[in-house]
């Protein structure tokens, strides 16, 4: 005689292979029967076309900074945002913008002697290998920062007034090192990137 249990067994095995995987209980469909779902990265499609930057991310700083183009001086320097606006990104209008296949695109912001400002925080904070990502409205770019350097004030910096045939990067440079007087500082601090579109995460 065949035992109890071994029939069972038997029996149940048999219904469970006449199952339709719908009407098996939950946990019972194997993994390898599941498609992973595919998530796109936050830099993935990013502008191609040249566009005018409203707003900006700074990686491990700010998020939605606003972002105003202004001219250049007499001396053909970038503008720099009005003296109370500690936390607004001026954008050098007259170069390229976001988006153009060449050219440097420029930056700068404000850095107080008290630490009060947007400089004071991307100095502590904004590294080889973050991101900084330009919005305007649904259109986005991001770009990876390859190179963060601090040159004296002196100089001239010249890095910042690369020709316009350059390849596609970004450039934001900063006052840095010791404040010697009102607006003069010793050094300069400037991020330079390219444009990354980042990979999909699974």
């Amino acid at each position: 005689m065949v035992p109890a249990v071994v029939l069972l067994a038997a029996v149940f095995g048999a219904l469970s292979l006449r199952l339709h995987p719908d009407e098996l209980g939950p946990g019972t469909l194997q993994s390898s029967t599941l498609k992973p779902t595919r998530i796109p990265g936050p830099c993935e499609h990013g502008a191609t076309k040249p566009f005018t930057p409203t707003t900006v991310d700074i990686e491990h700083v700010r998020k939605g900074l606003p972002v105003v183009g202004l001219g250049r001086d007499g001396s053909d320097v970038p503008g720099v945002p009005p003296v109370g606006a500690t936390h607004t990104v001026a954008w050098d209008a007259p170069g390229p913008q976001p988006g153009s296949p060449s050219g440097l695109v420029r930056f700068n912001a404000h850095t107080w002697p008290n630490g009060a400002a947007l400089g004071n925080e991307m100095l502590a904070r904004f590294q080889t290998g973050d991101i900084l990502t330009l919005h305007n409205g649904a259109i986005k770019l991001c770009y990876k920062v390859t190179e963060r350097v601090e040159v004296d004030a002196e100089s001239g910096y010249k890095p910042f007034f690369e020709n316009l045939n350059v390849p596609s990067r970004f450039a934001f440079i900063v006052c840095s090192g010791k404040r010697r007087g009102p607006g003069d500082w010793s050094t300069r601090t400037i991020w330079f990137g390219t444009p990354y579109f980042g990979e999909a995460k699974a």
